[in-house]
């Protein structure tokens, strides 16, 4: 587990675009993003062969099929293949290869990187970011945009006229399992497990 300055506040985020008193205006970045279209599909995995995925898109309900040999083999099919489970798949035109796909089942949740500290965030449904057990950063949200993720936080340490600064910045994602989260955020490297869960003691054990 690595020790980073991220985390968050307790209490802080969980939800989409909530506001903290003395907060700056949006950043110019982050309307950016805002704005940008993305590309990529959500889509749920039906089933799957040795070479091609075969989802039902969640906006439209069609049914497509995509190949994702080549992505597994240059690291950038991120999480396991799982039927049932929602993909964000950024794929060419008619081929359908896929050049990015996230397994955002896997990805939501909580993750603990500083486990003495408890440290920690959570991805929650509709893009929401909670984090845990730190005061200086409060993560806000996360976004996939174009196979690529984004954080949004608020550095509790910066300020700017006096208001804390909304801020994004790109989250490489390197290893994602069931069990494991790998990401570079910020210049530093997140080692992410989830919590342990500890056995129920009874009274008299």
């Amino acid at each position: 587990m690595c020790i980073l300055l991220l985390a968050a506040c307790n209490g802080c985020g969980g939800g989409k675009r909530e506001h903290i008193t003395g907060e700056s205006p949006v950043n110019p970045m982050v309307q950016k993003l805002d704005e940008a279209p993305d590309h990529a599909a959500l889509a749920t995995l039906n089933s799957f062969d040795k070479d091609s995925m075969y989802v039902t898109l969640v906006k439209s309900g069609a049914k497509f099929s995509f190949a994702y040999e080549e992505a597994m083999a240059n690291g950038s099919f991120h999480g396991s293949m799982k039927k049932g489970d929602r993909y964000s798949v950024l794929a060419t035109g008619k081929d359908r290869i896929i050049r990015i796909a996230i397994n955002t089942s896997e990805l939501k949740g909580r993750w603990i990187y500083e486990e003495t500290q408890h440290k920690g965030f959570d991805f929650n449904e509709g893009g929401g970011m909670s984090s845990i057990n730190s005061q200086d950063i409060c993560f806000r949200e996360w976004k996939l945009l174009n196979g690529r993720m984004y954080v949004y936080y608020v550095d509790m340490q910066q300020v700017a006229e006096d208001r804390h600064q909304y801020l994004v910045e790109e989250a490489n994602i390197t290893t994602l399992n069931e069990h494991e989260l790998v990401m570079q955020f910020m210049g530093e490297r997140y080692l992410c497990k989830r919590p342990s869960k500890k056995p129920v003691m009874f009274h008299g054990q």
